[in-house]
């Protein structure tokens, strides 16, 4: 198969490697670096205990002092230098009690410059191998999700500790989805449907949504299929993405067909809701089997067809995954100009300009194979 190779148009792109620096600031700034965050989070999601303990600036253990009981005092310094900041923090009534009745327990805290203290975690008998381990970890395991981490997960989430269901569903929150897909994650269905639509769930709904699409019972279909036909008639839905994303795991081609008649190509849909659904095409796209592959493409086609707008939200979401197939797509748009804005041909112009170094890397490199 021939690489792609896009005409060069409006940003005149270059013929061998290095887009310039012009252009390579110009992507920085329409595309934030992804991390290894659950792509279907529409905000960022908190940092989970883990997280606190292996990025803190100082991490100590407390517990009252003998001087004043409503006060902290450190214990223990688990990371920093001896001399840390004064823990301002009151110790509430429910937790003086506990640490009277238990003198092995102490309270977590986690200092960062820019957030101050933040308690993490009462640290029992339950809780102070998860922080034994992390501890261990705090080199390894900052700014990412190292397979050491994920196995640590993975291990834990058999544990019906209540407590520690949560500090896994945060986590589980952190991995991409491809390597989600690999995990055997044996969570009932019941509970995650129920935290799915709870107060205290709801910063988690993303990953529920896709861990509910993992599962493949018929009481997970029944829920998302449920919710899809439901969103149908919304304007917006938050974490529409994860939950078009576990509809394609559930019913592959299915559910990419119904999402395209119902929602696609209805004139009458919001584009930025529309995204959502190309952010699960994305996603899913180069992982799944040729048919879905096949149907997303399809879509693809016959949604800027009709929206030539939508191009924009394609590139985007592609871009994110560092997915250059969609530049045969977008090309003849670009090359007849076929956007409202500017902006909206400069976000799609550098995707087809990435698309092409990406081309013309993977022919250096087969040639110097050759």
């Amino acid at each position: 198969m021939v690489a792609y190779r896009p005409a060069l148009t409006d940003l005149s792109m270059p013929r061998r490697r290095g887009v310039g620096l012009a252009l390579a600031l110009i992507y920085c700034l329409l595309w934030p670096v992804a991390g290894s965050a659950c792509a279907f989070d529409m905000k960022k999601p908190e940092r989970t205990q883990i997280d606190w303990i292996v990025d803190a600036e100082y991490l100590v253990l407390a517990r009252p002092s003998d001087r004043n009981p409503f006060a902290f005092k450190v214990e223990q310094v688990l990371a920093g230098t001896a001399r840390v900041p004064d823990i301002a923090q009151l110790v509430d009534s429910t937790t003086r009690r506990k640490l009277a009745a238990t003198p092995q327990d102490a309270v977590l805290f986690a200092y960062r410059e820019e957030n101050g203290w933040r308690r993490v975690a009462y640290v029992n008998a339950d809780f102070r191998p998860i922080m034994d381990v992390a501890l261990a970890h705090r080199t390894a395991w900052q700014g990412g999700m190292p397979p050491s981490r994920v196995a640590f997960i993975s291990d834990l989430h058999a544990d019906e500790n209540p407590r520690h269901k949560t500090l896994v569903i945060g986590e589980l929150d952190k991995i991409p989805y491809p390597q989600l897909q690999t995990l055997d994650v044996n969570i009932p269905d019941q509970e995650l449907i129920q935290d799915l639509w709870s107060r205290e769930g709801y910063k988690y709904q993303a990953i529920l949504a896709l861990l509910l699409g993992l599962s493949g019972t018929p009481e997970a279909r029944a829920e998302i299929q449920a919710y899809m036909a439901r969103v149908r008639e919304w304007d917006w839905a938050e974490n529409l993405g994860a939950f078009a994303a576990a509809y394609i795991e559930l019913d592959g081609v299915a559910a990419v067909e119904d999402m395209t008649r119902s929602m696609l190509l209805d004139p009458n849909q919001p584009l930025d809701k529309l995204e959502q659904i190309v952010m699960a095409f994305s996603v899913h796209h180069g992982i799944a089997n040729p048919q879905v592959e096949a149907a997303v493409q399809s879509a693809l086609a016959k949604l800027v067809a009709q929206r030539p707008q939508a191009a924009v939200p394609v590139a985007r979401q592609f871009a994110l995954r560092s997915d250059w197939s969609q530049a045969a797509l977008l090309e003849p748009l670009v090359r007849e100009r076929r956007f409202g804005t500017m902006g909206d041909l400069l976000t799609v112009s550098v995707y087809l300009a990435r698309a092409r170094e990406e081309a013309l890397a993977k022919e250096d490199t087969a040639s110097a194979w050759q």
